[in-house]
């Protein structure tokens, strides 16, 4: 679907008269420093880059029009160095109608442009740094991923990266269940160019949930919530899922992981009752029940066979709550109880149910 004519013309109209009463335009970042000599032909120049790039989205010239945007929010950041660099970009992509995200600081920052009108996960991703008296900028990998956060590590005082200076952006990508996140990290190199360094995608990271960037011992960490399938069981996205806690360290050689717990929960506690059970492993499974009865009443049931059919909770569950009814195959169901031990959850009983909630 197109922007109408009407529209685009409207918003080229706005554009040259907010160029021409920049100072009285309250709400759009002024483009021009004001000790500037000429206000004549700068203004001009920044205006032709600013109507391209709005003509070129409207086109569906998406790439195009992701360079020229890029071309945009630098000119405005060469203009006014000195200005918040986050706060600049956001507001001259805004007044654009160009679509955004914008993370990071004065010293590297990253536009990940998108398109409003098609909507076909496309981004581009733009990295902007400070190198002495001038602002330079690059394309980034993670085309088609979403921006969270970026962080930095070994830039001088003076904000201009050196020789041990490393940029990296927290992404997610987009996927019917939810989003899934994933790292990068770039490093000054020589001739002024940022090489990729590492890449932790969302396996790496744990599957499915959310990660931010957090203070840790040496500088920045990262901390992942995250979940994957769990065997045995069927998982919608609005279902209950066994969650991990894991948390990245930013050392000499990247990020490894120095920390990775579940998230205790009596849904997580069934489903490892369950994967003991089916791998045999008796003396495992007793320690997700208060009475190592419950293993053989267990296996009674065929519970340690695991081609009887997959689990899947009741509709409507919460992972948390001390009684939850599980669906086994077509046929069988199960009313589960759970009780709190020792900071976690154990099964306290269970017994055969109608299947009435399905």
């Amino acid at each position: 679907m197109r922007m109408r004519p009407l529209i685009l013309a409207w918003r080229l109209v706005l554009l040259a008269t907010c160029g021409a009463l920049l100072a009285s335009c309250d709400r759009t970042p002024q483009l021009v420093p004001p000790e500037a000599d000429s206000l004549a032909t700068v203004p001009d120049s920044f205006t032709v880059l600013a109507r391209q790039a709005v003509r070129q989205w409207e086109e569906g010239a998406d790439d195009e029009a992701a360079a020229a945007s890029a071309r945009v929010v630098h000119e405005a950041l060469r203009l006014r160095p000195a200005a918040p660099w986050r706060e600049r970009a956001q507001g001259v992509l805004d007044s654009l109608g160009v679509g955004a995200e914008v993370a990071g600081s004065d010293r590297a920052l990253v536009i990940n442009l998108f398109s409003r009108i098609e909507a076909m996960g496309r981004t581009w991703p733009y990295l902007f740094w400070s190198a002495g008296e001038d602002v330079r900028f690059q394309p980034l990998e993670g085309a088609g991923l979403r921006l969270v956060d970026v962080a930095t590590r070994g830039f001088g005082n003076d904000g201009a990266p050196g020789d041990s200076s490393h940029t990296a952006a927290l992404l997610d990508r987009r996927i019917g269940a939810g989003a899934q996140p994933v790292l990068m990290v770039w490093k000054y190199a020589a001739g002024g160019r940022w090489d990729l360094v590492q890449h932790l995608p969302s396996d790496s990271l744990g599957g499915t949930g959310t990660g931010e960037f957090v203070a840790g011992e040496r500088g920045v960490d990262v901390t992942t919530r995250t979940y994957k399938a769990t065997p045995y069981f069927d998982e919608c996205a609005t279902c209950p899922h066994v969650f991990h806690e894991a948390r990245y360290e930013w050392g000499d050689k990247g990020f490894r992981r120095t920390d990775d717990q579940w998230v205790p929960s009596p849904y997580a506690t069934f489903t490892a009752f369950i994967a003991a059970l089916v791998s045999g492993d008796h003396a495992r499974a007793e320690r997700f029940v208060t009475d190592p009865a419950l293993v053989d009443f267990a296996r009674r049931f065929g519970w340690d066979e695991g081609g009887r059919g997959r689990w899947r909770v009741a509709p409507a569950t919460d992972e948390s709550a001390l009684e939850m009814v599980f669906f086994r195959g077509r046929e069988e169901a199960y009313r589960i109880s759970f009780q709190a031990r020792d900071g976690d959850w154990v099964v306290s009983g269970f017994e055969p149910t109608k299947r009435s909630l399905e």
